[in-house]
């Protein structure tokens, strides 16, 4: 009997990119993409009513960026397998994305062969993670991820609402002023989020930001 091919749901919010993937997995008998959404709560709607067995999802999308679609994917659904897509290896993203269980994590500049690797990998059981991103994946460097740490942990929500803060170019006076706290519980957020997210100045910050999405 032959085997099934794999369920596929793509998500990104640029056409082109989602058309093209498209293009690429139609040449294959072994897999079919069953559904595209454009952002994260589009995507994890479609998880729920198609049940893929994967879903290739960009990170940086509006609504719901693919970190937090990933999660709440995971939830909604075990059995279906994500594999992350990102033009950055940034080192936050990777470790946020495998620590909640997703598949797989690539980069938009991977080829052909190195996609089908991924889904074949992680349609397995498997976890797959691009080459080039593999040392910020190991174990030992995520365990010692800072020092009196025993394991990494991305932005807490106050964080979160700092870095957005930054974004609209408050100064550490108003951002005091509007989550009401003193200037120095600011400073000492600021220099944490810089050590988590392993960056070492404002543009550093920004960059990540944007990438998520927290720029709109």
């Amino acid at each position: 009997m032959d085997t099934p091919p794999l369920t596929i749901l793509l998500v990104d919010d640029q056409s082109m990119f989602l058309d093209g993937i498209e293009s690429l997995l139609a040449r294959l008998p072994e897999v079919q993409v069953v559904a595209k959404a454009t952002n994260g709560l589009d995507a994890l709607a479609k998880v729920t009513l198609h049940k893929p067995d994967l879903v290739l999802m960009d990170i940086n999308m509006p609504h719901m960026d693919g970190i937090e679609a990933s999660k709440h994917i995971r939830k909604a659904n075990p059995a279906t397998r994500v594999i992350a897509l990102s033009m950055y290896g940034h080192r936050e993203f990777v470790l946020e994305l495998l620590d909640s269980g997703v598949g797989g994590y690539l980069l938009k500049t991977a080829g052909k062969d190195e996609l089908l690797t991924a889904i074949r990998t992680v349609a397995q059981g498997d976890q797959y993670v691009a080459q080039e991103l593999r040392t910020l994946a190991n174990k030992a460097d995520r365990n010692h991820d800072r020092e009196g740490e025993t394991r990494y942990g991305p932005l807490t929500s106050r964080e979160m609402q700092v870095v957005k803060l930054i974004l609209h170019e408050r100064t550490t006076a108003e951002i005091a002023a509007e989550l009401f706290l003193s200037t120095t519980t600011v400073e000492t957020h600021r220099r944490n989020i810089m050590h988590k997210l392993d960056v070492r100045n404002t543009a550093g910050l920004v960059k990540y930001a944007m990438e998520r999405g927290w720029g709109a």
